[in-house]
């Protein structure tokens, strides 16, 4: 992977209450410790913070750069829910790297107009009147 959205949308990151109660169960406190959790709250949060300071970190802590351009996941197997649900241009083939074009809560207005999210006859009348 680029790795790009670990990057550049590192900072935008919510931990959902699914991400928290999954931490806890498994035990991962390596992940909770980046997480700020506002007064009264006890679920929901806001990731990356760093654990001595509380301060917004600049990108993921937990993306590891493989060779340049190219980065891993160190959790892959357990990473918050919005970053499962981010896909970027790129990933469908129509444009950049690190430019959403599908997110957790649906398509991007780019990717409806190309007939993302719609049914395939939906898509082919578009097609066709274009």
């Amino acid at each position: 992977m680029c790795g790009l959205c670990c990057i550049k949308l590192g900072l935008e990151m919510g931990m959902t209450p699914g991400d928290y109660r999954r931490w806890k169960h498994q035990g991962r406190d390596d992940i909770l410790r980046y997480a700020y959790i506002p007064p009264g709250r006890v679920d929901r949060g806001y990731l990356w913070f760093d654990p001595e300071n509380k301060l917004e970190l600049d990108r993921c802590p937990f993306l590891v750069q493989d060779s340049p351009g190219s980065h891993s996941c160190a959790i892959q197997e357990t990473k918050p829910k919005a970053c499962s649900q981010f896909w970027c241009e790129w990933a469908y083939g129509v444009g950049e790297r690190a430019i959403p074009f599908k997110v957790a809560a649906g398509w991007t207005d780019r990717a409806r107009r190309l007939g993302y999210g719609k049914s395939p006859l939906t898509v082919l009348k578009l097609l066709l009147s274009g």
